[in-house]
């Protein structure tokens, strides 16, 4: 209709649905890394986009199974916790297109190990200022690399009482390239908190990487003249400040990559690591 309302209309034209898909998701490259003591992300790919979701256990009957993705997508990645140490698992992952045709890999296997993630500090460690008095938003990081290569699975943070609300962890390269982030749930008071990216992420040896996590009401833990020589916990390693800039970095405002530093402070944040 034009602006005088003078109505044209087409002749008729015709087209037809076609039948819906009965061909389920052709699975690819299912592997199980990242494994520790008690977990494991299962990787694989399909043919056309599709949910994801692992059956496991000690046996091909499995009897556990994830809780199922809706996400469609053809690069799935999903993470099993809470596993037994030093164990044989049995697993199988599942993917239906948007037809709803479901695809079934064959039975796979991975063994837990005896050992938890890396980690720079142990769960015992307390720092020297467990909350900051400053209660600014900021991005506060750890420049960190490793002598092997592996994944990083996650972000720690020491949390004072004072440093309540959202937090979100993040992984950076020494040049502030973005490789992953989470939102960290289930939150104790204060002490040491930990978040698992839904993707591990695979790194290079003796690189440098840096570790942050973001709070919006501060009360951050804080420990100056920490780095004024290097922290090592083989196979990771804190930077002494200086080697790369200063160690002890941060940015205020809204989450983003952090390049200040100040007085060698360490704000003890701390990366999960699996060795390949």
């Amino acid at each position: 209709m034009d602006s005088s309302g003078n109505l044209a209309v087409s002749g008729d034209s015709t087209f037809a649905t076609t039948a819906a898909s009965a061909t389920p998701p052709m699975m690819n490259s299912v592997r199980s890394i990242a494994i520790t003591n008690t977990s494991a992300y299962i990787t694989w790919g399909t043919d056309v986009s599709s949910d994801s979701q692992v059956d496991y256990g000690t046996t091909t009957a499995y009897n556990n199974s994830t809780a199922l993705d809706p996400a469609l997508t053809s690069s799935h990645s999903v993470f099993l916790s809470g596993l037994t140490p030093n164990t044989f698992y049995h697993y199988r992952v599942k993917s239906n297109n948007v037809c709803g045709n479901l695809g079934t890999s064959s039975d796979l296997t991975f063994s837990t190990t005896a050992t938890p993630p890396a980690s720079l500090w142990n769960a015992t460690a307390v720092p020297t200022v467990v909350s900051s008095s400053d209660a600014s938003a900021v991005e506060l990081g750890l420049k960190f690399t490793s002598d092997v290569g592996g994944y990083v699975t996650g972000v720690r943070f020491y949390k004072g009482s004072t440093n309540t609300g959202t937090h979100l962890g993040n992984l950076w390269t020494g040049n502030g390239a973005l490789l992953a982030s989470a939102t960290f749930t289930n939150e104790t008071t204060s002490g040491w908190q930990q978040v698992n990216f839904a993707t591990p992420v695979a790194i290079t040896a003796n690189t440098i990487y840096v570790v942050s996590y973001h709070t919006n009401v501060g009360g951050y833990s804080d420990g100056q003249a920490y780095f004024a020589v290097a922290y090592d916990n083989p196979p990771l390693h804190a930077l002494r400040d200086g080697v790369s800039g200063g160690n002890d970095v941060f940015a205020y405002g809204a989450s983003t990559f952090p390049t200040q530093s100040f007085s060698q402070s360490n704000y003890w944040v701390d990366v999960l690591f699996v060795p390949r």
